[in-house]
């Protein structure tokens, strides 16, 4: 039993001597890699620093020539919104709940006839629904692009 102690206490000591080292050597490594480093010239940036000027009076005059066409810009989206007719769908789709509701309060009796018609008015209904859904789309994307045009009237980058 003392052997076994012994030969772990060594193999610890051991362990911990080569724990040290490994710092020790990893130290060594960041101090050289420390003293390359400031031993290089500093960065020259003179050249950036002109040709941020170069890239700032292009801005200016990018600016200058926007602002120029802004009015323009501004009164043709006016014409265009008063060109825009808005249709309000809300009373069409009451129209429809109310019709549904009132189908389902009818008493029909069991006649083949009068379910085809039924059918056949559900059919309808349902594709009056999806152009009155397609309108709809076309105003949200009218309103879309209405917003897109005054953002770029706003941007004195944009072409």
């Amino acid at each position: 039993m003392k052997i076994i102690e012994k030969l772990s206490t060594y193999a610890a000591l051991i362990g911990v001597i080569g724990a040290i080292g490994g710092g020790f050597y990893t130290w060594g490594q960041f101090n050289t890699r420390l003293d390359a480093i400031e031993s290089t010239p500093p960065v020259n940036l003179s050249s950036l620093k002109n040709k941020d000027k170069e890239l700032n009076a292009k801005i200016d005059e990018a600016l200058l020539y926007a602002n120029e066409y802004k009015v323009d810009l501004i009164d043709r989206i006016k014409k265009v919104d008063d060109k825009i007719i808005p249709v309000d769908l809300t009373t069409v789709f009451k129209d429809i709940a109310k019709v549904r509701e009132q189908m389902a309060m009818i008493d029909i009796p069991n006649i083949d006839g009068l379910k085809k018609d039924i059918k056949e008015i559900k059919k309808a209904l349902g594709e009056i629904e999806k152009k009155l859904a397609v309108v709809a789309k076309e105003n949200e994307l009218q309103d879309i692009l209405m917003e897109e045009m005054k953002t770029r009237a706003n941007n004195p980058l944009a072409n």
